[in-house]
């Protein structure tokens, strides 16, 4: 494999949050070790039960998954009633995904990412 190759492949290996890259075909094999993985976000409960909505209702922008995060940045909200509490990030990391639907009801404590 030339670097040129190793370089794109790990690049597209940090984008996506993939630490470990193993391929075997007929023509050679890979197998790749992101030099540095970016560390996994831990576990987001909600404080109180709410729609859990990905992005602000007023937001027109699709929101993309797995994405990096900084501490304290706003990354999904729940719905009370009329009000939206953010739900907010504990540190810089990467989320792989939500655990829940957009839009679904989410019971106090349920596990958001």
């Amino acid at each position: 494999m030339n670097d040129a190759l190793r370089a794109r492949l790990l690049e597209l290996m940090n984008r996506h949050g993939i630490g470990w890259f193993d391929y075997e075909g007929p023509d050679g094999a890979i197998a790749l070790d992101a030099e540095e993985p970016e560390q996994a976000h831990p576990p987001i409960f909600a404080r109180t039960a709410g729609v859990f909505l990905w992005r602000h209702p007023v937001d027109r922008n699709v929101a993309v998954w797995p994405r990096r995060v900084r501490q304290g940045e706003v990354i999904g909200w729940l719905k009370i009633g009329p009000l939206l509490e953010p739900v907010r990030a504990k540190q810089d990391a990467l989320i792989r995904r939500p655990r829940l639907v957009d839009g679904t009801l989410a019971g106090y404590d349920a596990r958001l990412f």
